[in-house]
């Protein structure tokens, strides 16, 4: 015969069910999450290629960081529309070499010998041999890399103050902040001189932790490369960011109560229960330092907001708890238990108090009405003395 009570029987059962549901839906659902909403591939849909000759361009992301304020990109000439190919092979006889250009006050420069300039640049960043490319199985692979600067958008008003608040171009804006890089390069025939067009046909690449795209610009001159890209937090990041912060305030606060009614109002309290807050002094930055590219030490608006204010807090908490200790102890019997049901009871109590007051004064008010009359129409002084005492007594 089992011993346990059918109540018990349902809880455990239920108990079973809700346990065995949160450890399969709760895995299930943050790998799709993870899965699905992860930073996408380096994308960049290309305008019409022009109708001239035109040598197109894959762009492969190799890295991003910006801390340093630089992006990598790897590029690998994929075809000549000069080159006449076939399904056996590539002619290329008639292609004249092609210089590539990019803007090199675009790109991440550590040197500090070089110039700076605006004028027109003069030494190709690339120098293009269709028929060393198709022809002789000797040539060097053509590809070279680039490195990006990372900066602010160039095309807002300065003028305006708060400039960085709008553009949020800064680690101090992190999970928010926003960045640019800019691609601008062309190409020319280097016999002529005559313009050759550059299409940047086809892109890849991932970055961790950063979700980037690529925006063409609207520029009249189709025989150019002109691409915006955009560096910002993926989503998981601002979320994980999100979470954590609102964990910091959560865990803070309940801390403080325990705080107030220890301390302020002297109810009991469990010995291990008051070491809590010096402990998780600690544990904050070791849980702030987990979050996904954040800034070297503090200074980002989630530790305006989150993890300093709650860091104060937490520590003249675990102060007071501590030094409790010095006056008296905290988990003795003498002092009184804090139970949820006597917190529900005193509220009830306080809720119902002013009604009670109102029955009292209908009572007394129906006590005069229910006096009794003398069989006159109108009862006499003497009367209504004698039976106010009556009630009285």
């Amino acid at each position: 015969m089992s011993t346990i009570s059918p109540p018990t029987t349902k809880k455990i059962r239920r108990c079973f069910f809700v346990s065995l549901a949160f450890v399969i839906v709760v895995p299930l659902t943050c790998i799709v999450l993870g899965v699905t909403l992860h930073p996408t591939e380096f994308q960049y849909n290309p305008p019409d290629p022009s109708l001239n000759r035109t040598i197109f361009l894959h762009a492969d992301l190799i890295s991003a960081d910006v801390k340093q304020g630089s992006m990598v990109l790897e590029w690998i000439v994929t075809g000549d529309s000069c080159a006449s190919c076939t399904d056996v092979s590539c002619a290329a006889e008639g292609c004249s070499n092609v210089n590539i250009y990019f803007d090199s006050n675009l790109l991440h420069s550590d040197s500090g010998n070089s110039k700076s300039t605006n004028n027109r640049p003069v030494d190709p960043t690339f120098v293009w041999n269709a028929t060393a490319s198709y022809n002789d199985e000797f040539g060097n692979i053509p590809s070279f890399q680039t490195e990006l600067a990372v900066i602010p958008p160039l095309s807002v008003d300065y003028s305006q103050k708060h400039l960085v608040r709008h553009t949020r171009s800064s680690e101090v804006y992190y999970p928010f902040d926003r960045y640019l890089a800019e691609i601008f390069g062309y190409a020319e025939d280097a016999t002529t001189n005559a313009t050759v067009s550059l299409d940047l046909d086809t892109t890849s690449g991932l970055a961790v932790g950063l979700k980037i795209s690529a925006d063409t610009f609207q520029n009249d001159d189709p025989n150019i490369v002109y691409v915006e890209v955009t560096l910002q937090r993926g989503t998981l990041v601002i979320w994980h960011c999100l979470v954590i912060t609102i964990t910091f305030w959560l865990v803070t606060l309940t801390i403080c109560l325990l705080m107030i009614m220890t301390i302020g109002f002297g109810f009991q309290q469990r010995n291990e229960i008051v070491v809590v807050p010096v402990s998780t002094v600690f544990a904050f930055t070791q849980l702030r330092s987990s979050m996904p590219g954040a800034p070297d030490g503090f200074g980002d608006i989630l530790d305006f907001v989150g993890v300093l204010p709650c860091l104060v807090l937490l520590s003249i908490s675990a102060v007071t708890m501590v030094g409790i200790y010095l006056f008296t102890d905290p988990s003795k019997d003498s002092r009184e238990k804090l139970t949820w049901s006597a917190l529900v009871e005193a509220l009830s109590r306080h809720r119902n108090r002013p009604v009670e007051s109102l029955e009292t004064k209908d009572t007394s008010a129906m006590s005069y009405g229910m006096l009794p009359l003398s069989t006159s129409e109108n009862a006499s002084p003497g009367d209504l003395s004698s039976a106010y005492s009556s009630k009285i007594l």
